[in-house]
């Protein structure tokens, strides 16, 4: 059988790639095939250097915390397109647990890997939009950039602590030029708006260090911070498809770049030509950490299964955790949801765990499919 792997990374346990090479170590007697994929979260340099045969780069950058950290992107030098993710230059993996929270977080490091690209010649960016710990409405990321925010006094803010109230005016006179001959691609599976109840504060700003009591109180001050921006720049992005994304960062972009946007896994797909890789293709597996219902919205397994149901190739699904009732999901294209864990475990030993249980799932799994083919 011609098999694709094509799996999610399932967090703290293993990368897409290290998922993928687990089927194939489980499978010697099929040919199978490793498609690495990412949301345009962690993962997402990796993922399009890997299908696209590019190389990493490293260098020094501020961290998400505002000490030094080096910092990776993906350079594809056949079309000098740079890959660049919000998880790496603010990412949430790297802030300080006894910090934790939004006015410690700067994007800062994101704007200096854009600089870092433009320097090596650059004519595309992707900019993947997950996994931050900002709520920074791409403050820190802009100031990297050259432009700069004052307060109501016209003293020059610095990139933390992050006080999106404080802002008064912004002065873009030294952004970047390089910025507008660039051509722009936000690649998110957030698609939510900036402000709001289904804004960047209110749906992710928990997760990001903020408490209940503190939602209303930010999502005043980056609606204010949102109404300097579009008098800025002329432009009104606020409810744009992203702009909510890696907490406002996709606001950020719409408003001072000329951006596309665009589902990360659909772009991946599309410059690593998965619909090619399908042909002939006799099943694809894909999975992630956890399926439930939140999946169904169209996280990374659903759209690989969509993209499957396209080319008539159905999709087996392997997860660390199902919500009960979720075993297949036919509609979708996935004919069987399959848990890895064989055994009662803790979670901590299970995640240490993930690439040998994930091989011996699809040995058990394939035991019958071979039988029934035999």
């Amino acid at each position: 059988m011609k098999i694709i792997a094509a799996i999610d990374s399932f967090k703290g346990s293993m990368t897409s790639e290290e998922a993928n090479q687990a089927v194939i170590d489980a499978l010697p007697q099929h040919e199978v095939y490793s498609f690495p994929i990412a949301d345009g979260g962690e993962g997402t340099v990796e993922a399009f250097v890997s299908v696209e045969k590019g190389e990493i780069r490293s260098q020094t950058i501020t961290g998400v915390n505002g000490e030094p950290y080096q910092g990776k992107w993906g350079w594809i030098e056949k079309d000098k397109t740079a890959i660049i993710e919000v998880a790496e230059g603010a990412g949430i993996i790297q802030a300080n647990e006894e910090t934790f929270h939004p006015e410690n977080h700067t994007s800062f490091g994101v704007g200096e890997q854009i600089r870092q690209a433009l320097d090596h010649g650059a004519e595309t960016i992707i900019l993947g939009l997950g996994g931050s710990a900002t709520t920074d409405g791409g403050m820190g990321l802009l100031q990297a950039l050259g432009a700069v925010f004052k307060g109501r006094k016209g003293n020059v803010l610095l990139i933390l602590p992050v006080d999106l109230s404080a802002v008064s005016s912004i002065e873009t006179t030294s952004l970047d030029s390089r910025l507008k001959e660039v051509n722009w691609q936000l690649a998110s599976d957030v698609a939510n708006p900036l402000l709001g109840e289904s804004g960047a504060v209110y749906v992710f700003g928990e997760q990001k260090g903020l408490s209940k009591d503190e939602l209303s109180s930010y999502d005043e001050a980056m609606t204010r911070f949102a109404n300097l921006v579009s008098q800025t720049t002329q432009t009104d992005e606020r409810e744009t498809q992203g702009a909510g994304a890696a907490g406002g960062i996709g606001f950020a972009a719409l408003s001072f770049f000329n951006c596309t946007f665009q589902s990360g896994l659909t772009l991946l797909a599309e410059r690593g030509m998965f619909k090619d890789l399908l042909t002939d293709a006799d099943l694809v597996i894909t999975g992630e950490g956890k399926f439930d219902t939140q999946s169904l919205q169209g996280k990374v397994p659903i759209g690989i299964s969509r993209l499957c149901k396209e080319a008539g190739i159905p999709v087996l699904l392997f997860a660390g955790k199902i919500e009960e009732g979720l075993t297949e999901v036919t509609e979708e294209n996935i004919q069987a949801v399959i848990p890895i864990v064989d055994a009662p475990m803790p979670l901590k030993e299970a995640m240490m765990r993930g690439p040998e249980l994930l091989g011996r799932a699809v040995t058990r799994a394939f035991r019958l499919i071979d039988l029934d083919r035999t």
